[in-house]
């Protein structure tokens, strides 16, 4: 009788350590333009875009949202850091490079 109440037990809690592991797990993204790229992560709603080219050409990421529209910028060119930040309910991005004329922009990426 011990043994069967070990193993269920045992077996709950296994199921438990799954089912924790399956609703934090996330999709990474990312779009790639040269070496300039914006990236999002599902599990916890991160954004990102870095400027990694000494063009002069800013850049930045366009995330379309279930019930809006953001745009996140790297700031500060092609300097070390990049833009960061935690963007709810994303459904696609791309990245766009602030160049002469129109902006070069990624097709979307759809997320989820």
């Amino acid at each position: 009788m011990i043994r069967k109440v070990m193993l269920v037990g045992a077996a709950m809690i296994s199921a438990l350590a799954l089912g924790t592991s399956t609703a934090e797990a996330g999709t990474s993204y990312l779009i790639r333009q040269e070496l300039d790229y914006a990236q999002y992560e599902t599990g916890d709603d991160r954004a990102g875009v870095c400027d990694e080219e000494q063009d002069g050409n800013g850049v930045y990421a366009q995330y379309r949202q279930k019930n809006g529209f953001l745009t996140l910028r790297d700031n500060n060119g092609s300097k070390i850091g990049c833009g960061h930040a935690t963007i709810p309910d994303v459904t696609s991005f791309r990245l766009c490079e602030d160049d002469a004329g129109d902006d070069s922009c990624t097709p979307w990426r759809i997320v989820r």
